[in-house]
């Protein structure tokens, strides 16, 4: 059942969809949570098995194979998988939003045609490589670049940090056509990594979100065919810039389901855990934590799921999705502190899900815009309204 007041946005199709999902959390992605985590172990088969479920198909069209462009059921489908695993979601976003989306969105018919079926299906995993090893938040300052020579384009250069990098067969990347004009000289194109000159240099070893490969990726003299230009030449980073906010937005559903599953996490366990002669759930400090987590979470959820259900791609919604990012991302940080600390030392050691909650938790104020830029671009919004 959806938390609170959200339950209400929710249209029968969108709960029936989370319990299906929810349900195949329970079967597959629990057991398994822990040895991804562990491991740094990235699951394809149970990626291929959502593609037979139709969720790595959300926000690709039916006629594609996909489940439609529904926001708010990619908000549920993160949200209930991010409840077991946040770096599976992780993935799934990279792939579907990230990967997938563009096409969607900027695709001409024949890549529709050719990509999307598959990606739909999971026959292909997607990912989005535009952060290089000098340009993260300032997007503008990428230094690939993309040459035309004749019914090709080479691209030369590297991307770092790229979630699905060392398991992607199809990499939407963003490269300078023109580097004289900065920014209104990026384009993008859709890369197979069996194009020759592309190769993945290493997967990176991270602090949380294990299991969710992020990879180091090279391009050197890689022969892209001018067909697989994506959108306009010299339009990318107007491309990219407005998938900001509906990854912004979707990426804050992963914050959610590790909210509510570390606040499920504090409650359960002060109801069993003793101390003094009592539960600790009576203890006065012990309620200020699980009604602030609760308070927080019931906030920031409502604003996600109004904003997913209610998005209009038409509008400028800049400031509303850097505003839910920027609380979600928040939320879910302190609500794993706050599990650690209610759980006490079995909140520390790894037998209880808590501490890599946080771990995961920590990516969302990094990823798809620091929180520091998200800051940064709410205030200027702000100021320009005001």
């Amino acid at each position: 059942m959806a938390f609170g007041i959200t339950h209400h946005l929710e249209s029968e199709e969108h709960q029936h969809l989370r319990h299906t999902v929810s349900k195949f959390v329970e079967k597959e992605v629990a057991p398994i949570a822990a040895r991804m985590d562990e491991e740094d172990y990235f699951p394809e088969e149970v990626f291929k098995e959502m593609g037979q479920m139709g969720l790595t198909g959300m926000l690709i069209p039916e006629e594609y194979g996909g489940i439609g462009e529904d926001l708010l059921s990619a908000v549920i489908i993160l949200e209930e998988i991010s409840k077991e695993s946040p770096a599976l979601a992780l993935s799934l976003l990279a792939h579907s939003i990230l990967g997938a989306y563009p096409i969607v969105k900027y695709g001409a018919p024949q890549q529709k045609e050719k990509y999307l079926p598959a990606l739909a299906e999971a026959k292909y995993i997607g990912a989005l490589a535009y952060t290089e090893p000098g340009a993260g938040s300032d997007a503008a300052a990428i230094s690939m670049s993309a040459r035309r020579e004749g019914d090709h384009y080479i691209l030369n250069g590297q991307k770092t940090f790229i979630t699905n990098g060392s398991v992607a067969d199809v990499i939407i990347t963003y490269a300078k056509t023109r580097p004289e004009m900065g920014r209104d000289g990026i384009s993008a194109f859709i890369v197979e990594r069996t194009f020759p000159g592309f190769s993945v240099s290493k997967k990176l070893n991270k602090m949380g979100m294990r299991g969710s490969p992020t990879a180091l990726l090279f391009y050197d003299d890689v022969k892209v065919p001018s067909e697989n230009l994506l959108g306009e030449e010299n339009r990318g980073f107007y491309m990219v810039a407005k998938g900001f906010e509906v990854e912004r937005i979707t990426i804050s559903a992963i914050s959610i389901g590790i909210a509510e599953r570390a606040l499920r996490w504090m409650v359960n366990y002060s109801k069993e855990r003793h101390a003094f002669g009592k539960p600790i759930r009576d203890f006065q400090l012990i309620q200020e934590k699980v009604a602030r987590i609760g308070a927080k979470l019931e906030t920031v959820k409502t604003y996600l799921y109004t904003l997913a259900r209610y998005y209009d791609p038409r509008r400028d919604n800049r400031k509303e999705s850097a505003t839910v990012k920027y609380m979600a991302a928040k939320l879910g940080v302190e609500a794993g502190l706050e599990a650690i600390q209610v759980l006490g030392g079995n909140g520390y050691i790894r037998e209880y899900p808590v501490e890599r909650l946080m771990r995961d938790a920590k990516l969302m104020d990094i990823g798809a815009g620091t929180t520091e830029i998200m800051t940064i671009q709410i205030a200027k919004m702000i100021y320009r309204e005001f």
